[in-house]
């Protein structure tokens, strides 16, 4: 038996996810069908026994948290570590915006995401030590029973990457969709992944496949 499950979560869907808008520090609250994937991922965690479980700061991120802990009773401990990337001088803008108004900055990040450092915001190696240093915190923490994190994208690709042993330079090609689940058995320092960005539990509400933004 493995000594701590680890559960990866994201949040549910904002407006600005489905308006493809860069979200980022802006405190961007969860929209309708956020709320019904937050309920969707609490029931299919209620049969678990939380020993703990955080999330982000931000309201999408604490309030998807804080409906998946209801059936547990138990609090949820904000970890500022789990903060979104700050998108600088593009939060608040839509993608299509950026791609005009900052194209070589825009295919940077298309292309070459590893190496981007946004105008006024974060850079990349300094989002992934961030991140992965909370991570590791967490870890040491916790030696037994479950943990959740609930997260956003970019975070969630930087604690895939790390927990899978592939590194920083694979996380463009983690793909982790609003409310799916990833769920690592960890042991002695060993990470074993057990299911990797499930959204099974969201099929009931029929909706169309996200885009990785």
């Amino acid at each position: 038996m493995p000594k701590m499950e680890l559960i990866l979560v994201r949040h549910g869907e904002t407006d600005w996810n489905s308006a493809a808008i860069f979200r980022g520090h802006e405190d961007v609250r969860l929209n309708s069908v956020g709320i019904a994937q937050a309920d969707a991922v609490g029931e299919a965690l209620e049969s678990r026994v939380f020993e703990a479980i955080y999330s982000s700061p931000l309201k999408r991120s604490l309030v998807t948290a804080t409906r998946i802990a209801i059936p547990h009773q138990i609090d949820v401990h904000v970890n500022q570590g789990f903060v979104d990337v700050n998108y600088g001088t593009w939060q608040g803008l839509k993608e299509a915006t950026v791609k005009q108004k900052n194209p070589r900055a825009y295919e940077r990040w298309t292309n070459t995401p590893t190496k981007m450092k946004f105008p006024g915001g974060d850079s990349m190696k300094k989002a992934w030590k961030r991140v992965n240093t909370s991570l590791r915190e967490l870890l040491v923490l916790h030696g037994l029973g479950t943990v959740v994190i609930v997260s956003h994208r970019i975070p969630l690709k930087f604690m895939t990457a790390y927990l899978l042993g592939t590194g920083f330079e694979s996380f463009p090609s983690v793909k982790h969709d609003p409310c799916a689940i990833s769920i690592f058995s960890v042991d002695d320092g060993k990470f074993e992944p057990i299911v990797l960005n499930d959204t099974r539990h969201l099929a009931k509400l029929r909706l169309p496949e996200p885009r990785d933004f």
